[in-house]
């Protein structure tokens, strides 16, 4: 759970590390995004797509080369700098998006910023009747012992158990999940650089930042040798909601 004070600070520090972002954070498997047209004739383009706390972009990018019609929202106007779909500032308790205007809404690795029953509200809102909620976690996949110990170090932040359902509410119900395993490979300066991106580190003191990337280097000296790169091993939960 996000603290409110946390929650309310969100916004205001990802767009810092935009470049840093982009370079490091993972995309989204084409089969975890392509759930949003489960069970539909219909394929991506035309599409009118709200990409809820889109950030720099990397979700709004791959919706966009799919052919859909996009709209960043996000309260972080650095971030929304280096997106290149069509933006504005807002949250997810209030787009300024017009009622009924978007077919689908995507929230990618936001989710636990929100205030769920208030973004629920107003997802529904926007959304045309019958239209969808995808939600997509990229998250470091710690069932792998030394991913876990790596997220540990680097303060990754709550991980949703694989078994985990969303239920926000608002009419939207939960119609299908997915979960896709894959890898990134980085050297230990890019796991070092991953570690920059965390909330964690962003909110930390200098003190608090030097301590946690001396133990990530020497985890990777002492505990875990690398050399090179290395595939890290992520998992992204996909999950499709309608509204009924």
């Amino acid at each position: 759970m996000v603290r409110p004070r946390a929650r309310a600070s969100h916004g205001r520090g990802f767009g810092a590390q935009a470049e840093i972002y982009e370079e490091v954070r993972p995309g989204y498997p084409g089969s975890a995004v392509d759930l949003a047209l489960t069970g539909r004739t219909h394929g991506w383009a035309g599409l009118r797509v709200c990409d809820l706390g889109a950030g720099t972009g990397i979700l709004s990018r791959e919706l966009l080369e799919r052919g859909s019609e996009v709209t960043a929202v996000d309260p972080d106007t650095v971030a929304l700098e280096s997106n290149r779909a069509p933006s504005r500032v807002g949250t997810a308790e209030a787009t300024g998006l017009e009622a009924g205007s978007v077919d689908l809404v995507t929230v990618a690795q936001a989710w636990h910023w929100f205030d769920e029953a208030a973004a629920a509200a107003e997802i529904a809102r926007i959304l045309v009747p019958g239209g969808r909620l995808l939600i997509l976690i990229n998250q470091l996949d710690v069932r792998v012992d030394w991913v876990l110990r790596l997220s540990r170090i680097m303060h990754a932040g709550d991980v949703y158990r694989p078994q985990y359902r969303p239920q926000p509410g608002a009419g939207l119900e939960l119609i299908a999940d997915r979960l896709v395993e894959f890898t990134t490979p980085l050297d230990v300066d890019g796991i070092v650089d991953l570690a920059r991106t965390r909330s964690y580190w962003l909110r930390s003191n200098e003190a608090t930042r030097t301590r946690v990337e001396t133990n990530l280097r020497g985890y990777f000296r002492d505990e875990h040798p690398v050399s090179g790169t290395v595939d890290v091993p992520y998992m992204c939960l996909a999950y499709l909601l309608e509204l009924s």
